[in-house]
């Protein structure tokens, strides 16, 4: 079993890779990604235990290492990349637990009352009135025109990057206001996306 109980399922991405798909074979598809996730690669016997003999088009959907074993690639990336993720997150919520630092607000001209300095600086998890940075995050992404399954994404990109930079921009400044971070962080990923030349999510999918 994996470290992580789930990992990122992009539904559009999944539709649209199986349109050419019968219905029996997403069933078998979504089966077996399933139980790659919780128990590895899978020999070709497990599999057709599992969902019996697979078409053509669904083979395609998977590669076969150099010990025979069945494995999708666009799934493992997912998994590693959720499994890095937690484990940052707990080796500085340990740090954090170990050294606690108060939450910092800047320059004393610039305190003000506790609501507007939710907006402000982040260096832990938890905003001052409580809430979960993670979930203000996300709820930001939301406002500024994801779906939740995309502001999940994007949180969990937006946590990791600016967690490993300290809370910082590119030219080493504290973050000052993490609602305008996050508004940068989208304005730039539309334009990334309008523009990038790499293969796309979906494109992954229909490999």
């Amino acid at each position: 079993m994996t470290e992580t109980p789930a990992f990122l399922f992009y539904s559009q991405d999944f539709l649209i890779g199986t349109l050419t798909l019968p219905m029996e074979d997403r069933g078998k598809y979504i089966t077996l990604l399933c139980c790659m996730h919780e128990h590895g690669r899978l020999t070709e016997d497990v599999v057709i235990g599992l969902v019996g003999e697979m078409s053509d088009k669904l083979r395609t959907k998977f590669k076969t290492d150099e010990k025979g074993l069945l494995y999708n690639q666009r799934l493992e990336k997912e998994i590693k990349d959720r499994t890095r993720f937690v484990k940052s997150r707990r080796k500085n919520a340990s740090k954090k637990k170990a050294h606690p630092q108060p939450f910092p607000l800047g320059r004393e001209s610039e305190k003000k009352s506790e609501s507007s300095s939710n907006e402000r600086c982040i260096s832990s998890q938890v905003l001052p009135n409580g809430e979960d940075l993670d979930g203000a995050v996300k709820a930001q992404f939301i406002s500024l025109g994801l779906s939740p399954i995309d502001a999940e994404y994007e949180t969990l990109t937006f946590m990791a990057y600016y967690t490993g930079t300290g809370w910082k921009t590119n030219q080493g400044k504290p973050i000052i206001n993490w609602k305008t971070a996050v508004t940068n962080w989208y304005t730039r990923s539309k334009q990334f996306t309008k523009h990038k030349q790499h293969k796309t999510l979906t494109e992954l999918w229909l490999e």
